[in-house]
């Protein structure tokens, strides 16, 4: 479900062009999936956060690793919540993930 916009960024290399085309693809899928769209969002977010952060800065080894962690946590949070079908679950994970992209941003 959403798990391949993780494995098509990875495909990609997990550069700046990546995550915004991995941006984009979420936001173009929301319209085609309104029961999903708060997490297309969610994550649609967290990748234009990195294009953001680093367009036009070095990005090292170490960093884009740490960054593409962070970005697989969020999607296999959603993936594991939307997968089980609870309401709760599904509300619960957007929670957890929008606390982890706020907490990001502070960081």
């Amino acid at each position: 479900m959403f798990i391949e916009l993780a494995k098509g960024l990875n495909e990609r290399g997990a550069g700046v062009r990546a995550y915004d085309a991995c941006a984009r693809a979420a936001r173009a899928r929301m319209a085609g999936e309104p029961e999903n769209a708060a997490a297309l969002l969610l994550i649609s977010y967290a990748a234009q956060l990195f294009v953001d952060a680093y367009d036009d800065q070095p990005l090292s080894v170490a960093a884009a690793g740490e960054e593409f962690e962070q970005f697989s946590k969020i999607v296999t949070t959603l993936e594991d919540a939307y997968g089980s079908g609870s309401a709760e679950a599904k509300v619960d994970a957007l929670n957890r993930v929008a606390a982890m992209l706020v907490s990001a941003r502070r960081g």
